[in-house]
């Protein structure tokens, strides 16, 4: 009987041991997936650093050509609340990115119909006008030096201006 009183005294005491033990794991184990999920919602360190690396070329202006190309600035701008900029030697309205995903852009006179160009930057002018021909396009102007950038504009076989930029 002694013994049996000796173990029923002991036994409050292992399993407070075994409780605290068990706290310790529970504690752990929720802890840990914290850690985990803070990793993983974490932004990797070259996205900080700045825009994601382009994998191919990609559109990087757009550009708006009016007969009137004050009224199109002012009508863009009131619509869409649009900062346009057109102090500029060439008065060329320029409008600013929104944010991140989005590119600027510009409203300049046409020297023939009113249209809307997108611009592509290519490594090479050259290279990517000689393929365009080879595939039914016509260049309607050849690589030039503006002096801030270097570009070219071609028409495709369905007929709409499309802008190179080299960069």
């Amino acid at each position: 009987m002694a013994k049996k009183a000796a173990r029923k005294k002991s036994a409050p005491k292992a399993k407070a041991k075994k409780a605290k033990a068990k706290a310790k794991t529970k504690t752990r184990k929720t802890a840990r997936p914290a850690k985990r999920a803070v990793a993983r919602n974490a932004a990797p360190p070259e996205a900080a650093a700045g825009p994601p690396k382009l994998t191919g070329p990609s559109v990087v202006h757009w550009e708006v050509q009016a007969r009137d190309p004050g009224a199109q600035m002012r009508f863009f701008g009131e619509l869409f609340g649009w900062n346009v900029d057109a102090n500029n030697p060439q008065n060329y309205g320029m409008v600013t990115p929104a944010g991140p995903g989005s590119i600027g852009g510009g409203i300049g006179p046409t020297m023939d119909a009113p249209r809307a160009t997108f611009y592509v930057q290519v490594p090479s002018i050259a290279d990517t006008l000689d393929k365009a021909a080879t595939m039914g396009a016509q260049t309607l102007m050849p690589r030039t030096d503006i002096g801030m950038i270097i570009m070219a504009q071609f028409r495709d076989p369905e007929g709409n201006v499309i802008g190179l930029v080299e960069g």
